[in-house]
Order: C-alpha cells, then sequence, then structure tokens
C-alpha cells in the first residue's frame, strides 16, 4: 500500500532530483531494500533508540499520504485537506480498525490493474513535447537522490514481493518520464493526474479519485498503526501519532514530506546496520551502512535536520513512556 501511495507523487519529485536517472533510483533502492532485509538487529526486542527511529520512519508516512490526498482530490485547499485526512484516519486507526487479508489482497488487485492501466495510456499515445528538455540536465548523480526518495516505498523482505515492487515502480516511472519527459514531470505537483490529460486520458480522470483513496487511506492507516506498535497504551499512542500527522500534514507539502520519509526511512537502516556491524563485522552490513549513508547524503539539511529532531522526540517519548510503565510502585 505505501507502494501505490507513494507512486502517486514520487516520480515527480524523483524527476526533478534525477531526472531519467530515477529509473537507476529505482533499482539502487532495491539493492538497498534487499541488503537491509538481511541485516539482523542487535537486539531483537529493540532498544528505546532503534525503536524511536522505527516508529519515526513509519509515522513519516501518514503526513505524506494525507498531503498526496489532499493535492489530487482538493489542491485549491491543499493543506486543510491534509489535516482533516489525517485526523479523520486517526479515528479508526485508534480503535484498532485494520484491513483483513482478504480486503488487503483485493485493493492490491485495483492497484495493480491501475498501475498497469496508467502504463498503457502512457505507451499508447504519443508522448507531448517537453521544451526545455535539453537544459539543467541532472548527471548521474541524481540516481542517489531518486534512490532515496523511492527507497521508504519498497518492502524489505527478501521475496517476490521486493522484486514486484521494484519492477511496478519501474514501469510507471518509466511510462511518465516517456509520457511528459523529465523536465514537465519534475514540475508536476500532482504527476498521475497531468499524465492522464497529456496522453487524453480525461474520461478516467473521475476514476482517479477512487484510486487515490484506495491508495492513501490503507497506507495511512497502516503507518499509523506501525507508528504506535510498541508504545504501551496503543489507543492513546495513536492518537499522538495522528497528532503529530496532522501537523505535518499543515506544514509540508508533498515533496518536502517526501524528502523527510526518505530521510527517516534511510536512518533507520542506517542505525540498524551500524549495530549489526558492532556485533558482527559481516559484509552484508558494512555494504547496507555505506549505500544508506551515501543515499543520505542526497538529502536536503533541513529534512535532514527535521528527521534528527523527530527521531529524538520519539525516541525520548518512548524511553518516558517505558520507564514510567516499568516503575516500580510507591512505597506505602
Amino acid at each position: 500500500m505505501w507502494l501505490g501511495a507513494g507512486l502517486l507523487v514520487t516520480p515527480a519529485v524523483g524527476a526533478a532530483a534525477g531526472g531519467w536517472w530515477l529509473l537507476a533510483g529505482v533499482v539502487l533502492a532495491g539493492v538497498l531494500a534487499l541488503l537491509s532485509a538481511g541485516v539482523v538487529p542487535i537486539d531483537p526486542a529493540g532498544t528505546w533508540f532503534t525503536h524511536g527511529t522505527h516508529a519515526a520512519a513509519r509515522l513519516a508516512g501518514a503526513p505524506l499520504f494525507a498531503a498526496v490526498f489532499a493535492v489530487y482530490l482538493f489542491p485549491w485547499h491543499t493543506r486543510l485537506a491534509a489535516v482533516a485526512f489525517a485526523l479523520a484516519v486517526t479515528v479508526p486507526a485508534a480503535a484498532g480498525l485494520s484491513l483483513a487479508r482478504y480486503w488487503r489482497g483485493w485493493l492490491l488487485g485495483v492497484l495493480l490493474v491501475s498501475a498497469a492501466a496508467l502504463v498503457a495510456v502512457c505507451l499508447a499515445i504519443p508522448p507531448v513535447s517537453s521544451p526545455g528538455a535539453g537544459t539543467n540536465r541532472p548527471g548521474p548523480s541524481g540516481a542517489f537522490a531518486a534512490g532515496a526518495l523511492v527507497f521508504p516505498l519498497l518492502t524489505r523482505r527478501r521475496s517476490w514481493w521486493l522484486a514486484g515492487s521494484v519492477a511496478v515502480a519501474l514501469a510507471v516511472c518509466a511510462a511518465e518520464l516517456f509520457q511528459l519527459g523529465p523536465v514537465r514531470l519534475g514540475l508536476s505537483p500532482a504527476p498521475v493526474r497531468d499524465v492522464l490529460a497529456a496522453a487524453d486520458g480525461q474520461a478516467i480522470l473521475p476514476l482517479l479519485a477512487g484510486v487515490v483513496v484506495i491508495a492513501t487511506v490503507p497506507a495511512t492507516l497502516a503507518a499509523l498503526s506501525g507508528a504506535a506498535a510498541g508504545f504501551p497504551h496503543a489507543r492513546w499512542a495513536t492518537i499522538g501519532c495522528g497528532l503529530v500527522a496532522a501537523a505535518g500534514a499543515a506544514l509540508l507539502h508533498p515533496a518536502s514530506a517526501l524528502w523527510l520519509a526518505a530521510a527517516l526511512a534511510l536512518a533507520d537502516v542506517l542505525v540498524t546496520s551500524l549495530l549489526a556491524v558492532s556485533r558482527r563485522r559481516d559484509a552484508r552490513s558494512i555494504l547496507c551502512a555505506a549505500l544508506a549513508i551515501s543515499l543520505l547524503a542526497w538529502i536536503p539539511p533541513f529534512s535532514l535536520l527535521l528527521a534528527v529532531a523527530l527521531i529524538g522526540a520519539t525516541a525520548a517519548t518512548f524511553a518516558a513512556v517505558r520507564s514510567r510503565g516499568t516503575a516500580p510502585p510507591p512505597a506505602r
């Protein structure tokens, strides 16, 4: 679900950062996801700091998907719509609502069919002209920036799920680059809507609204539930995560929210890899840490600072709540 919701904006931000090197960035993100899937944490139960990085990385998806929902369905009031969306999804998340595997399978099928239809439309219509395509072309280094943006959307399981996620991301990004070109795609706030308009697909634009809802609502539910997991009093933790997500949705537009999600996801992998290296210096952990650092180097400084602040606040909150929950009762 993260991939389906994230691909609604990631190709545009990735094209602005890497141009055609966005495709190489997808492969690079897939390599890091494969490496990180085999890194064993030093403490399977998790420490307060590792839990803070993981919870912050999961929470970053909520304001991102809220911003995606708003920019597609309410482009005239994006910030207000994003905040309302984040708060609305927090209610069922705090109530413990989750989609059964059966329904997740159906929704995944709808998103795959939608992605295939988008690719078919892009390839069936001759691409539009892309003025300015010959200026300001990103170099090969753009692959690292694009890889950082794609990485938070990929699953970290060594299975056909990861291979399928990379294949879908490559197909969607290549089709949109082919139809709009990297310059026009990089300037689009809602790339799928602009691609359909450019490819004479206005007739299916009403269906796009349903796809946006199907993609963003389950992804936001999963982000809030994943961020609150491990905290005592899961309901109140979910409400707190929802309020933080709403604040992020009010302050961040989709591009900045995606950069923040990338910084947090890479920081999560880096912390896990470095802890694994400190215990057992295996080649996989070292390569994973080195690649994560290489991608982090292309994150904008503001996103890095915001990620550090969010990790620190989340880790401190987790440590305080856990210490209060395990403190001995006062003597009578």
